[in-house]
């Protein structure tokens, strides 16, 4: 029972982070291939906080997600102020965050621990605590893209010319998806700190990032319940190849493939996961039944 709370356990601090990056690259439309680095700063702040200043563990978390905010703020104002193209952003994030991790690895501060990273942490990071932050980060992600910022955002992704001639702020509305996907994945790192109980800089790579990128891409890039159902997928899918021992990457890979060929919109495409067909079967059922007891 335990290893399968711990894979579920992971899929919602996946979760949360994929809320986030899905507003940058399905919103806005930009890729991020750095967004691990986010984590990190949250998942060292976080661990701080509750460690050495005795701060309760979900004011940690916002503050993980404050500081990788305020961080996205480094990478997003000269690249987005300077019109960079889609693609150079992607670099320029990739670069980004591997500078980042060199540089924690190289802090050899008490509170960093360098390249021996940052232990004792306490386990404070449960099964139920991360459901409902799941939750939550996919409320607050389908808010905000059903809002007037979303729509706005949708129309910088696709007309940014357009949207910029009728007054639209084109370099605010992209800030802005950075800097909430980065506090997304800030509260993620701060939530994996505390699952894992120690951490250290080099968990944090580029594979990290292309993970949680891949998970949005394969749901759905214009969804946002979509690349949750994605990344609870990627997350289970190796531990459930497990005992195919070396085919197990392999065979992950191949599901990407077909998937990418087959569906290339990814899962949900444009849509959302909803209860409504369920509600009308519930309906439809309960009609059925009182048509009964009235025969």
């Amino acid at each position: 029972m335990g290893y399968i709370e711990g894979i579920m356990i992971s899929a919602c601090i996946n979760i949360v982070c994929v809320a986030g990056l899905a507003i940058l690259t399905g919103y806005i439309g930009l890729f991020s291939m750095g967004h691990a680095c986010f984590l990190c700063l949250g998942a060292y702040t976080a661990g701080i906080l509750t460690k050495f200043y005795g701060v309760p563990y979900f004011i940690a978390l916002l503050g993980g997600g404050a500081v990788a905010g305020l961080f996205s703020l480094v990478i997003g104002i000269p690249t987005l102020r300077g019109k960079m193209s889609a693609d150079c952003f992607t670099i320029a994030t990739f670069g980004f965050g591997e500078a980042t991790r060199v540089v924690m690895a190289n802090v050899n501060h008490p509170y960093v621990g360098g390249a021996l990273g940052l232990s004792g942490l306490e386990s404070l990071t449960t099964l139920p605590r991360a459901m409902i932050l799941a939750v939550l980060a996919v409320f607050f992600a389908r808010n905000y893209a059903k809002s007037q910022h979303g729509k706005i955002a949708i129309a910088v992704r696709d007309h940014a010319d357009a949207s910029e001639l009728i007054g639209v702020n084109i370099f605010h509305e992209k800030l802005k998806g950075l800097i909430i996907s980065a506090f997304f994945c800030g509260v993620g790192g701060g939530m994996m700190a505390h699952y894992y109980t120690y951490i250290v800089p080099n968990i944090f790579g580029g594979t990290m990032s292309t993970n949680l990128l891949t998970a949005v891409v394969l749901g759905g890039v214009c969804s946002i319940t979509g690349p949750a159902l994605a990344t609870t997928v990627l997350t289970a899918t190796p531990e459930v190849l497990r005992f195919m021992a070396n085919w197990r990457l392999p065979m992950y890979g191949l599901v990407l493939i077909l998937t990418m060929r087959i569906r290339p919109e990814g899962l949900m495409g444009y849509k959302e996961l909803s209860l409504k067909p369920f509600k009308r079967l519930y309906r439809k059922l309960r009609g059925s039944g009182k048509e009964g007891r009235e025969v």
